[in-house]
C-alpha cells in the first residue's frame, strides 16, 4: 500500500513538476475573474469575458513568435516583434485596399518582409555571435526607418480586406474566431513541440548548444530559421490585427512587444530556453488581459494603475522565477 501511495506521489510531483507553472497561470487567471466578479458589477457577463479573452488571443497569437525564440535558448527575446507586425499592418492595409482580391498578394508580400528581416536577425546572432537582445532592438530600429522612409508626407491609405476583418472580429454562433484561432495555433504549436522532431531539436538547442551539436543538430542554422519563423508569425500577425483594428496606425504593433515576453514568464516559459509550451503563453496572455481589464474597470487613476499593474507583475515574476531556480 505504502508503494502505491510513494509511486502516485512520485508521479503526481512529476507531473506538477512538468505543468505546474501553465497550470498556475490558468488557475491565476480564473481567480482574477472571481475577484472581478466581486469588485466590478458585470465583470463576470459572458459578453464582457468573450471581450477579454479577444484581446488576449491577439496578444498571445504575437506570443506565440516570442515563446519560440525564448525555447531556443542563448538569451534569446526578439524585441523586433512589434515593429515587424507595425510593418505587417501597414503593408497589407496599402496592398489590400480593402479588396478581397488582394488578400494573397498581400499575405505573400507582408510574409516575405517578415521572414527576411528575421532570417537577417537570424544569420547575425548565430554567425556572428550578436546577443539576441542587441541584434533584435538594432532590427527595431531598421523596422521603424522603413516604416518612417514609407510613410514620409503620405497619408496611410488602405483598409484590410472583409474577410480579414471577419477573422479578427466575427464570430461563429456567437463566438469569437479569432480565439478559435489562437486555440488552434497553439495545439499545433505544442504538437510540433511535443510530439516532433523539430520540437525535441527546438528544446535540445535551448538546453544545451553542445549537447545538442553532439546528437547531430546544426545549432546555428536552427537558430537562424527560428528568428525567421519569428519574423514571419510577427508580420502576418500584423494582418490579423490590422483587421481587428480596421485600419492601419504606424507603431500600433509596439504595444505588445514587452507582454509577449511577460505572457510568456508567467506562462512558465524559461526565460534562459529548453523548457515551456505553447499553452503556458495561453494562460500567461489570460492573467495578463485578465489583471489589466480588472484595474482599468476600478476606475483607477491611471498613475496609480499602472504602478499597482507593474508591482502585481513584478511579484508574480519573482514567484515563477523562484520556482525555476528550484
Amino acid at each position: 500500500m505504502s508503494n502505491v501511495s510513494i509511486q502516485v506521489s512520485g508521479s503526481f510531483s512529476e507531473f506538477w513538476r512538468e505543468n505546474g507553472k501553465i497550470i498556475s497561470s490558468f488557475l491565476i487567471a480564473i481567480g482574477l475573474c472571481i475577484v472581478g466578479g466581486i469588485l466590478v458589477p458585470g465583470f463576470l457577463e459572458i459578453g464582457h469575458l468573450l471581450l477579454m479573452i479577444k484581446a488576449a488571443a491577439f496578444l498571445g497569437i504575437i506570443a506565440l513568435a516570442q515563446v519560440t525564440v525564448i525555447l531556443s535558448g542563448g538569451g534569446g527575446i526578439d524585441i523586433s516583434v512589434g515593429t515587424i507586425a507595425s510593418i505587417g499592418v501597414l503593408f497589407s492595409a496599402v496592398i489590400m485596399k480593402g479588396r478581397p482580391e488582394y488578400i494573397l498578394p498581400a499575405i505573400m508580400a507582408v510574409g516575405a518582409l517578415g521572414l527576411i528581416l528575421g532570417l537577417i536577425n537570424g544569420y547575425l546572432i548565430a554567425y556572428f555571435k550578436i546577443h539576441p537582445l542587441i541584434m533584435t532592438m538594432a532590427m527595431t530600429s531598421v523596422a521603424t526607418g522603413i516604416i518612417i522612409i514609407y510613410g514620409q508626407g503620405r497619408k496611410i491609405i488602405g483598409s484590410p480586406a472583409p474577410i480579414i476583418e471577419d477573422l479578427a472580429n466575427g464570430r461563429i454562433f456567437g463566438f469569437p474566431v479569432v480565439i478559435l484561432l489562437w486555440i488552434v495555433l497553439v495545439i499545433i504549436g505544442d504538437f510540433i513541440l511535443l510530439r516532433t522532431r523539430t520540437g525535441q531539436k527546438l528544446l535540445s538547442v535551448g538546453t544545451n548548444d553542445i549537447a545538442a551539436i553532439l546528437s547531430g543538430v546544426n545549432v546555428d542554422l536552427f537558430r537562424l530559421l527560428v528568428y525567421g519563423v519569428s519574423g514571419l508569425v510577427s508580420a502576418l500577425f500584423g494582418v490579423l490585427l490590422l483587421g481587428y483594428v480596421h485600419q492601419a496606425f504606424w507603431d500600433i504593433g509596439n504595444s505588445y512587444m514587452f507582454p509577449s515576453v511577460i505572457v510568456c514568464t508567467i506562462g512558465g516559459v524559461l526565460i534562459t530556453g529548453g523548457s515551456g509550451r505553447y499553452l503556458g503563453s495561453m494562460g500567461g496572455a489570460l492573467v495578463f488581459t485578465f489583471l489589466q481589464s480588472l484595474l482599468v474597470s476600478l476606475r483607477m487613476e491611471e498613475a496609480f494603475k499602472q504602478a499597482l499593474f507593474g508591482l502585481i507583475l513584478i511579484i508574480l515574476l519573482i514567484a515563477y522565477s523562484r520556482e525555476s531556480r528550484r
